[in-house]
């Protein structure tokens, strides 16, 4: 039997914070959404880079995923943290795999995305 997938904010862990205010709430996590977005434009934009070798590059991505993760972790987004952190270890891959995480990342914010949109 397949378990229940976890809502995409851990509202427990985010209340910790806020002491339960919804609109606290809903400010944080609409602050989140563009800085997060931020965050995984500027691993997409260095995801091809790593065919180059530059070390600036694989600096800068290992940067915007490490940023990613607190922001996440902050608010109860594990799923996004979690995907954050495995793209820190991606910092010299090659642009194939870091393309995937991107992918990943972009699916999980939109998850997020919606439970915010969902709690409005």
């Amino acid at each position: 039997m397949a378990s229940e997938p976890q809502p995409a904010i851990d509202l427990e862990h985010l209340g910790t914070y806020t002491q339960g205010d919804r609109a606290l709430e809903l400010e944080l996590l609409t602050m989140l959404l563009p800085s997060a977005q931020g965050y995984v434009d500027a691993m997409a934009a260095h995801s091809g880079a790593a065919h180059s070798g530059a070390a600036q590059s694989g600096e800068a991505w290992w940067a915007a995923a490490h940023a990613l993760k607190g922001v996440a972790l902050g608010v109860g987004a594990k799923e996004l943290a979690a995907l954050a952190e495995a793209a820190e270890a991606l910092q010299d891959a090659d642009g194939e795999i870091r393309g995937q995480q991107v992918m990943a990342l972009q699916a999980a914010l939109e998850r997020v995305r919606r439970f915010v949109a969902d709690l409005d």
